[in-house]
């Protein structure tokens, strides 16, 4: 027992080095961890900053919201239907309907028989009239919703053909601002423009 008193200040003498490395790579560890979670955070914030909803900058320097239920585009001289087909009101309550190619290009005349907020003259859009919607400070979807409001998840038709093969015709989805073409007797959804808006 006495002999191992003598050498126990040795011995701690030869370990001290390896108890403060010991601590340091604690340290190390410690700071690591915190520096992760930090960044973590970080991260998430931007995420958050990422998914906020839209912005609605178009909506003074593009849009003006008419008491008609119409919207027009003062940039692009268009007036669109504030709703999609199906829908109706202020909020664009209901559901929304879908159309084959044929029966959408159908729904447009029988509008124009009656007339939509006095006009006879609403279409289709084409492939550039329905992308000049998109606003690129909305998120999903790429709409100002204060304008467009309740937009259904699903693709639009175009009037546009595609170029090569007549079975096919354009249709744009608003979720991701994405365009495609669709067989014509595919179902997708319709909202209707007027073009040379004064």
């Amino acid at each position: 027992m006495t002999h191992f008193l003598k050498l126990s200040p040795i011995m701690l003498l030869l370990f001290l080095p390896m108890f403060a490395q010991a601590d340091a790579d604690t340290k190390k560890v410690d700071d690591k961890t915190q520096a992760a979670a930090a960044e973590s955070e970080s991260e998430g914030e931007g995420d958050a900053e990422e998914a906020k909803p839209c912005l609605g900058k178009t909506l003074k320097s593009k849009f003006t919201v008419n008491a008609n239920g119409t919207v027009t585009d003062k940039k692009a001289k268009l007036m669109w239907m504030q709703c999609s087909l199906g829908q109706s009101g202020p909020d664009c309550s209901g559901a929304a309907q879908t159309f084959t190619y044929e029966h959408s290009q159908q729904q447009a005349k029988i509008i124009n028989e009656t007339g939509f907020a006095n006009f006879k003259d609403w279409h289709v859009p084409t492939l550039k009239e329905l992308t000049s919607m998109v606003d690129v400070t909305c998120g999903q979807p790429v709409l100002n919703t204060t304008v467009f409001p309740n937009v259904p998840k699903g693709w639009f038709w175009t009037s546009s053909p595609h170029n090569s093969n007549n079975y096919y015709a354009w249709m744009v989805y608003y979720e991701h601002a994405k365009h495609h073409t669709d067989v014509k007797y595919g179902t997708n959804y319709v909202r209707l423009v007027r073009d040379d808006v004064k």
